[in-house]
């Protein structure tokens, strides 16, 4: 069984519940808080997605050097120091150009964004580069909407 925690704002979380849900087991996420971080160390998560920042840092550099995955959004200036030297695969995203996957365009009511090298998903897939439209929904975050797009990728629950 797969664990994936996700570290976002509390205002992503009702709106990343509900279009997960189609694709992965409500039991197996679990979100990641400033109160709960510590209640997390005991889980073995396989993907952390950290989509906010977090302050407690020694807990969460325990819980991501027991990962596999790390999602992280590459715009939220965080000490970064924690993810060196760990074994795992680190996948960044936003608007930073050097991201693993940028925005090259974004509209209204989608955006594309831009796999700028290879990554190796779940199931030890490669996913080449390449770009891809996403769907904006209203309200939502474009931040959210990426990272959820990238844990579908490399979890292979859409096509690339």
């Amino acid at each position: 069984m797969s664990f994936i925690g996700v570290i976002t704002n509390a205002k992503n979380i009702d709106y990343m519940l509900k279009k997960l849900e189609a694709y992965f087991n409500q039991e197996n996420l679990f979100f990641i808080t400033e109160k709960n971080i510590h209640n997390m160390r005991n889980i073995k998560f396989e993907t952390i997605i950290i989509d906010d920042k977090i302050s407690k840092l020694p807990d969460l550099k325990y819980i991501v050097s027991n990962s596999k995955y790390v999602i992280l959004n590459a715009d939220i200036e965080d000490d970064l120091e924690m993810l060196e030297n760990l074994q795992l695969m680190v996948i960044s995203y936003g608007f930073n150009h050097k991201a693993t996957f940028s925005i090259s365009s974004v509209s209204e009511n989608n955006m594309i964004i831009c796999l700028q090298r290879t990554i190796i998903s779940i199931k030890n897939k490669k996913i080449e580069p390449h770009e891809i439209e996403i769907s904006i929904m209203p309200n939502s975050s474009i931040h959210a909407e990426m990272c959820m797009q990238i844990l579908c990728m490399i979890y292979q629950k859409i096509e690339t």
